[in-house]
């Protein structure tokens, strides 16, 4: 029987996007692109089982979907989330200001910081790096314009009542990067066409405040939350080793097997909003996130599986490793498989009798063969005592043909799930 569900229900439905999620309520403050549908949510809690005093797991928190899905049922849950953006976008997700704030001080609250990005006041990031014109780079992610106004809103936040600062914090940050030269696309930040052309300015960046803020306050009055989640900025490795803590159900996506640095990526938000301060800093948080990328790959593995699957791709992975653009590629992946056996070990561990844990993630490929990451990964889950229960396919990535892999035309993307007995 073929442990693979390619004729699953949840196939094709778009589960393992956030492109849904741009129309919910809270889930709409920040699009995240490497988020999973609500939808996807809504269903692993339709067939957990749930009682009243469960709680929901995910240790690769991201944006907070599971949680805010949790919280707008009423369900108990747990979240960590090693990036510090990531781990605010979250909390702030969750903030739930008076009805009498909402319709009353928010709109003088607003007016502060829409004088703040009229007036602009020079952004300690004009030469920084790649972020201005300034620098002297051919290429730029931020207009000095839009930096300055960014920086005018930013400078009166320590005026707004810090129980709602935050609301207006992630507002800003969101306007400075739907006015940003570059968007995210796959594992960079990639320039707009004709980004010179568009020449955003101050006018721009306070139409997309404006904007962010009404979203965000319409939602605010319609939609309260009903159950606070736990919330934790950590390292999910260590966390889980450290704390005691049950659930029942875990649904997460941890990062993908692409070398994609998602510290990277994700640079701009932790500059602007000063989750970060250096350079050095950020080389620090990439060295708390799991080994997905060869960043900051420094250190010898020789973690062994029965699995035969894993061995065999980590064996053609060596025989190759001279013709890899980079010769840790057969590393990252052996670091990688074995971080997440241990976190499959200690969710087993934590996890109660009947628990379910659903894992969405994605195949990749390098040297022109491709690593299913979700079949090993299953293999790896019950070889520490999950039972499998399915293999959903969510979809096939199709992707252009690579000069390291010409023949590799699409990446299956699924959901692992596993129940204890």
């Amino acid at each position: 029987m073929d442990i693979l569900n390619h004729s699953s229900h949840l196939n094709n439905k778009g589960y393992s996007t956030s492109e849904d999620n741009l129309t919910e309520p809270r889930h709409r403050w920040y699009y995240f692109k490497e988020g999973f549908s609500t939808n996807l949510v809504d269903y692993a809690i339709s067939e957990s089982g749930l009682k009243s005093d469960d709680i929901i797991l995910d240790p690769f928190g991201g944006s907070g979907t599971v949680n805010l899905c949790a919280s707008q049922k009423g369900i108990d849950s747990i979240g960590i989330e090693v990036n510090p953006f990531a781990f605010f976008l979250s909390k702030v997700k969750h903030l739930n200001p008076s009805l009498r704030y909402l319709e009353g001080k928010i709109k003088k609250d607003i007016s502060i910081i829409t004088k703040g990005i009229i007036k602009g006041k020079k952004s300690p990031f004009l030469n920084f790096s790649t972020f201005s014109e300034l620098t002297g780079k051919e290429k730029w992610l931020f207009n000095s314009d839009v930096l300055n106004s960014f920086e005018g809103g930013y400078n009166e936040l320590k005026k707004i009542n810090p129980a709602y600062r935050n609301l207006f914090k992630l507002a800003l940050i969101n306007s400075a990067m739907a006015n940003c030269n570059a968007k995210k696309d796959g594992k960079c930040l990639r320039y707009r066409t004709n980004w010179e052309k568009l020449d955003f300015d101050s006018e721009d960046i306070l139409k997309s405040f404006e904007k962010n803020i009404e979203v965000i306050i319409e939602d605010l009055i319609k939609d309260a939350i009903i159950v606070q989640p736990k919330i934790y900025n950590a390292d999910s490795r260590n966390f889980l080793n450290e704390n005691k803590l049950q659930f029942k159900l875990c649904i997460t996506s941890p990062p993908y097997l692409n070398s994609f640095d998602y510290t990277d990526v994700y640079r701009p938000e932790l500059f602007l909003g000063r989750f970060i301060k250096t350079q050095e800093s950020l080389y620090d948080l990439r060295k708390q996130t799991l080994c997905s990328h060869i960043n900051v790959l420094k250190k010898l593995c020789n973690f062994k599986s029965d699995s035969l699957l894993y061995n065999k791709v980590l064996a053609q992975l060596n025989d190759h490793r001279k013709e890899f653009w980079n010769g840790n590629i057969p590393l990252m992946v052996q670091l990688y498989f074995q971080q997440m056996n241990n976190i499959l070990k200690r969710l087993f561990i934590l996890g109660k009798k009947g628990t379910q844990t659903w894992m969405v993630v994605a195949n990749s490929a390098y040297f022109n063969f491709e690593i299913p990451t979700d079949l090993i990964l299953a293999d790896l889950g019950t070889k520490v005592g999950w039972k499998l229960k399915e293999i959903h396919v969510l979809r096939e990535v199709f992707k252009r043909g690579s000069k390291y892999s010409p023949d590799v035309h699409s990446l299956r993307e699924s959901a692992v799930v596993f129940y204890k007995p």
